[in-house]
């Protein structure tokens, strides 16, 4: 495995970069970080590894640049926007966000379950994303739950037994292990998407009562 420094010459393509970055997820996902090399990436997106270095420097930057990729493609997610609102949902409206959420990430995933697989994986083994990924998402997606959690509480559409920072936490926990179970513990499994979206729905609204 090569870690030459990029050459000198014509500007890298955005396409072309794109292409290898693509390529490289898929490869790290079927093959692990550790065991793929760049020149099965290159070969995987038709280029060559001199290219590849040319964009990416290095092994090393290669897979930064990655787990940046599919860590915005998580956090990035107009759904919660809604969160943000001072207007409170109602207990029907928020039912129907968690609804539309997870069919969202559920059609993401079977889009690119490579995300997912490479995600998670590496959430588990590298400190250094969970040390940069985790303050993000707590202050891109789970603090503004648990505070617009917090005003359907105030509103009296939900329940005050359980507080909005626990009930925020057990909203991503149902829906995150059933898109880890789902996508990459046992993607061969005859999985019915609609009842178990309706069953995770109705499970934290049981919460949330």
């Amino acid at each position: 495995m090569r870690d030459d420094p990029p050459k000198r010459g014509r500007k890298p393509s955005p396409e072309l970069r794109r292409t290898i970055l693509n390529a490289a997820i898929g490869v790290f996902a079927a093959r692990g970080i550790d065991a793929a090399t760049t020149r099965e990436i290159a070969a995987a997106a038709t280029t060559t590894e001199r290219t590849l270095f040319k964009h990416f420097g290095s092994k090393a930057g290669l897979v930064q640049a990655a787990l940046e990729a599919v860590s915005i493609d998580f956090l990035s997610d107009t759904a919660f926007k809604r969160v943000h609102d001072p207007a409170p949902f109602t207990a029907q409206e928020f039912a129907a966000w968690h609804r539309t959420f997870l069919e969202d990430r559920v059609e993401t995933a079977r889009r690119s379950p490579e995300n997912y697989r490479i995600l998670f994986a590496e959430l588990l083994r590298n400190e250094s994303l969970r040390g940069s990924y985790g303050p993000r998402w707590k202050a891109t997606v789970m603090e503004p739950l648990a505070a617009h959690l917090a005003r359907m509480q105030s509103s009296g559409e939900i329940g005050r037994a359980l507080a909005p920072a626990m009930l925020a936490s057990g909203f991503f926990g149902l829906n995150l292990s059933y898109l880890l179970t789902r996508f990459a513990l046992a993607p061969g499994e005859a999985w019915d998407d609609r009842r178990d979206i309706e069953a995770i729905v109705a499970m934290f609204a049981a919460m949330c009562r």
